[in-house]
């Protein structure tokens, strides 16, 4: 039954892969795709249900957090967007293989400093291949740049921190509580405010949970 599970996860995974690959082609993203996108896209990105326990924020799970802070995922993308990551993703395939290997994003690349192509790399391969896709940047880049966008929203003071004070204000969560344990979990090293990378990898994490 395990290795049942892990094929289907995998062939779905790969299915995906080709279909999204086939849609950026064409460069179009019609509301009529959508929808099937994002049930591909949740399949894709889940992990293997090992017996680990789910992650729990308050109560809730990681997609009804996200849901509360009004993360639309796939179901907010824009054709122009797509474009748009597709065109920066073509910068960086020096090669035109259709991916990046890591000597052409992190070594060679020229976008932001290497400790953060590093880290947007390592989000990106979401299947652990040591490659990142234009398929998986396309998702990686949805994913992160709606997550700053709501950040950006959340910080009242507008210093690029967010407190749970600004959380709990944002009026996002009727819950204090709730507000707090969401803002617990994000604040990862404890330091009371959160920054924009420490934020995404949380973040990141939610959006690809099941």
């Amino acid at each position: 039954m395990f290795w049942a599970r892990i094929h289907f996860r995998l062939t779905m995974k790969n299915a995906f892969s080709l279909w999204i690959k086939t849609v950026l082609k064409k460069n179009h993203l019609s509301s009529l795709f959508l929808p099937l996108l994002f049930c591909l896209a949740f399949v894709a990105f889940s992990q293997p249900n090992t017996g680990k326990k789910k992650e729990r924020i308050g109560g809730h799970s990681p997609r009804q957090v996200l849901d509360l802070f009004g993360y639309q995922g796939i179901l907010g993308i824009t054709d122009q967007q797509v474009a748009s990551y597709r065109r920066v993703f073509g910068f960086g395939d020096a090669n035109r293989d259709g991916r990046h290997s890591k000597k052409e994003y992190i070594e060679d690349g020229f976008y932001l400093s290497k400790q953060s192509r590093q880290g947007i790399f390592r989000a990106s391969d979401s299947n652990g291949d040591g490659f990142v896709t234009e398929a998986e940047y396309v998702i990686n880049r949805m994913i992160t740049d709606e997550a700053k966008e709501i950040f950006h929203k959340l910080d009242a003071n507008k210093d690029n921190k967010l407190t749970a004070k600004e959380i709990i204000a944002s009026g996002k969560f009727k819950d204090e509580k709730l507000a707090q344990a969401v803002f617990k979990t994000l604040d990862v090293d404890g330091s009371k405010s959160l920054v924009i990378p420490e934020y995404l990898r949380v973040w990141g994490r939610w959006a690809r949970a099941d």
